[in-house]
């Protein structure tokens, strides 16, 4: 059953809300102090894609997330691609169960094709984590309007932060 916006929002308010991520957004930031907040780190994989397949694809193994994306691409749209993933991960659409880094590693370039084929998500759960995703885009394009980059400095970087310039619709 598909989620209301207003309860993605609130999801997406909740998981983004004291990350302390810079401006402009990076999607690796993102998810490595998301990763450190839940205690399991999510891995960023750049590999070529089989043709047939999404454009990124989320495996949770026993020791980590991964999310594998298309190597072929844009950093634009390398970007949308992780979090969109990130959008799948945060609203719990696992929907394969976990393997070991060792099971995927050993699985031969006809098994890994046939289990990435697979992976395929009810239109309720594509349209979930792409509204996901769109909000944190639109957080982070509204708030890196009003602040630009974040400042390296720490006392600078609290200012920012105390002006509400990262805080957006959040």
């Amino acid at each position: 059953m598909r989620r209301s916006e207003r309860a993605l929002r609130a999801l997406c308010r909740k998981t983004v809300r004291g990350l302390d991520l810079d401006l402009p957004l990076d999607v690796t930031q993102l998810c490595d102090r998301y990763g450190e907040r839940r205690g399991r780190p999510i891995r960023l994989i750049a590999h070529p894609l089989p043709t047939g397949v999404p454009n990124g694809i989320w495996l949770a193994a026993a020791d980590a997330d991964y999310f594998f994306h298309q190597a072929n691409t844009s950093r634009l749209h390398r970007d949308q691609i992780v979090i969109h993933e990130f959008g799948h991960l945060i609203a719990g659409h696992q929907i394969l169960g976990e393997v070991s880094a060792e099971g995927l590693a050993a699985l031969t370039d006809d098994e890994s094709d046939a289990a990435l084929r697979r992976t395929c998500y009810s239109d309720d759960r594509e349209w979930e984590a792409e509204m996901l995703a769109s909000m944190i885009l639109a957080w982070a394009e509204e708030a890196g309007t009003r602040v630009g980059s974040t400042a390296s400095h720490d006392e600078l970087r609290g200012l920012q932060r105390l002006l509400g310039g990262h805080r957006g619709w959040l």
